[in-house]
């Protein structure tokens, strides 16, 4: 399964946008994909890859408000060539939680260091962003190249 997130698409148009894709992956593609509308994200799993600048879309992981099971997933959704030398781990939450946002950064930092030995953080121009957002006990993992 291949897993993408859209952003920066008004909430009220998530449904509409989410229904053209999975049926436009489905007629043009043959293609099964379904979606999920997260708070203001709109979650594609599709079978097959899908063309991720057609519809600016950014490899994703929807998973357990957990450190270890965010810690891995944040592995699964990193660019395999990496061009960036900087980056940022960004942290939104939503609900109570054990941890504040900066702690979770600092925890889940470690893995992009694990893939990425040489890379350093950066948090003012960073060129890879990873946007961890935690609504309640779910979470939504992507990551951004600048």
């Amino acid at each position: 399964m291949n897993n993408y997130v859209s952003v920066n698409i008004p909430k009220r148009s998530l449904k509409k946008i989410g229904r053209k894709i999975a049926l436009e992956q489905i007629e043009k593609h043959d293609n099964l994909a379904k979606y999920l509308i997260i708070n203001k994200y709109l979650y594609i799993t599709s079978i097959k890859k899908m063309a991720k600048e057609e519809y600016k879309l950014y490899d994703a992981e929807l998973c357990e408000a957990k450190n270890e099971i965010m810690y891995n997933k944040i592995k699964n959704i990193l660019p395999k060539e990496n061009e960036s030398n900087t980056f940022a781990i960004n942290v939104n939450r939503k609900g109570e939680h054990k941890f504040t946002s900066t702690e979770l950064a600092r925890d889940l930092a470690g893995a992009v260091f694990d893939a990425y030995p040489d890379i350093s953080v950066d948090l003012d121009k960073p060129k890879l962003i990873v946007h961890v957002n935690v609504l309640n006990n779910k979470c939504l993992i992507y990551a951004e190249q600048r």
